[in-house]
């Protein structure tokens, strides 16, 4: 099965012990559907997005100045197609993804604790793309000194939405909040 299949509804995002950002992409059923592959000596913190078959999806990266975090999202020819990026003050946790155009096309609104977030359409926060949740959330307060990888489930609300966008934007948004 193809990550960005459109009748994929449910991704769990499985982040491998010690690999800090790389793991496995899997479906409700528990096949895997897709990869996340860290370089681990990256200063920009470089993850590809890959097929099973290690097809290369997307890269994802840290730019390297700036007051706040902010990553790139490019085709593996290297264009650009999103930026992610931290607001400069958010009490809440937010992360605003944007266009080539440097226009913003969604707003990712998170709780207090930073586990559970929803994309919107940044004018209209009734129109829902889809719903990221935690799923070992309470590990991070009974164990954080064991919080060597996370999961997160992403619920895709709106069947048209870009998957590949939905999916680079959870893992900024664990490497905004999570992976520090």
């Amino acid at each position: 099965m193809d990550l960005l299949d459109p009748s994929i509804e449910h991704y769990v995002l499985h982040e491998k012990a010690w690999k800090f950002g790389g793991g496995d992409i899997f479906n409700p059923q528990g096949e895997k559907i897709g990869i996340m592959k860290r370089k681990l000596i990256s200063m920009r913190a470089e993850i590809q997005l890959m097929n099973p078959d290690e097809s290369l999806l997307c890269i994802i990266n840290k730019k390297l100045l700036g007051v706040r975090p902010i990553y790139d999202v490019k085709t593996p020819d290297g264009e650009l197609i999103g930026r992610g990026k931290k607001p400069v003050v958010a009490i809440r946790g937010s992360v605003d993804m944007y266009d080539p155009e440097d226009n913003m096309i969604y707003k990712a609104q998170g709780g207090i604790t930073k586990w559970n977030f929803t994309i919107t359409h940044p004018k209209d926060k009734k129109k829902v793309y889809a719903e990221i949740k935690k799923g070992d959330k309470w590990r991070d307060v009974f164990a954080p000194m064991f919080n060597f990888k996370d999961r997160y489930v992403i619920h895709v609300v709106d069947p048209n939405a870009p998957r590949l966008m939905l999916l680079a934007y959870a893992i900024i948004i664990d490497n905004v909040y999570h992976d520090k």
